[in-house]
C-alpha cells in the first residue's frame, strides 16, 4: 500500500475523537487503513480504571475530572459551515474550550496545519491545558511528526500522572489521563518500529497499535 493510496485515508479520528467508528472508504478490503486503526486507538482505551471502580470510556464520555467534565471540553461535532463562528468566537475569546474546539474542527476537515498554528497562536494559559495540549499532539500526529507528537504527549502523560493543576486548578481528569497513556503507548510503538510518518506506512502503523492495544493503564480515580 503506498503513498499514493496512503493520502486517501481520513485523519479525523485522532485520539481525543468521541464518535462511533465509521467503515473505511471500501469496505471490501482486507486492510485496515490508517483511519480506522487510530480511530480504534481513541475508542478502546476505555476498559481501563482503577480504586475499584471502571471508568468507562466508548462513545461519548460522561467521567469527571476534579473540577472539568469531558463535556466541556470536547467539541461539538459540527459541520464545516461551524468553522467561521468557530474562529470568530475563539478570535474573541481565545480560552481553551474554544481553542480546542476550533482545532478538534479543523482536525475533521483534515487541516491539521491550521490547528497546530491556532494552538501555537493561543495565549499561554490557554495552551498549557490540558486538553489543548492533547489537540496539539493530535496536530502534530496528522502532520506526520511523530517525535513531536510524542514529546508533547510525553510531557502531557507525566503531567496527569503526577496529577498537576495549572494556575487556575485544572488537572487531567481522568478519562484525559487515559487516553493520554494510550496515546503515548502508541507513539513509542510506532517510533521504535522505525515509522516516522504513519500516512507512508499503514501496515506498521496496525502492528505498533496492536502491540500498544495491550498495555492498558491503572488511572487512579481523582
Amino acid at each position: 500500500m503506498g503513498p499514493a493510496h496512503a493520502q486517501k485515508f481520513r485523519w479525523d479520528r485522532l485520539p481525543l475523537s468521541f464518535s462511533l467508528p465509521r467503515e473505511t472508504r471500501n469496505p471490501a478490503r482486507r486492510s485496515v487503513s490508517v483511519a480506522w486503526l487510530l480511530e480504534g486507538l481513541d475508542m478502546r482505551f476505555g476498559f481501563v480504571i482503577a480504586n475499584a471502580c471502571v471508568l468507562a470510556g466508548i462513545t461519548w464520555m460522561t467521567a469527571f475530572g476534579p473540577g472539568l467534565r469531558a463535556a466541556e471540553v470536547l467539541p461539538s461535532r459540527g459541520g464545516v459551515g461551524d468553522i467561521p463562528a468557530l474562529e470568530a468566537r475563539t478570535a474573541h475569546t481565545p480560552s481553551a474550550q474554544n481553542i480546542t474546539a476550533l482545532a478538534a474542527a479543523y482536525l475533521e476537515r483534515d487541516q491539521p496545519g491550521l490547528a497546530s498554528a491556532v494552538i501555537q497562536k493561543a495565549p499561554r494559559d490557554a495552551r498549557v491545558r490540558p486538553e489543548v495540549s492533547h489537540q496539539e499532539a493530535r496536530a502534530l500526529l496528522r502532520r506526520g511528526q511523530l517525535r513531536e507528537a510524542l514529546a508533547v504527549a510525553e510531557k502531557l502523560h507525566t503531567r496527569c500522572a503526577l496529577g498537576d493543576a495549572d494556575a487556575d486548578g485544572a488537572a487531567c481528569p481522568a478519562w484525559l489521563a487515559a487516553k493520554t497513556y494510550r496515546q503515548v503507548a502508541f507513539l513509542r510503538e510506532a517510533l521504535a518500529a522505525g515509522i516516522e510518518d504513519p500516512r507512508h506506512d499503514p501496515v506498521g502503523i496496525e502492528a505498533a497499535y496492536e502491540r500498544s492495544a495491550g498495555q492498558v493503564p491503572l488511572v487512579a480515580m481523582r
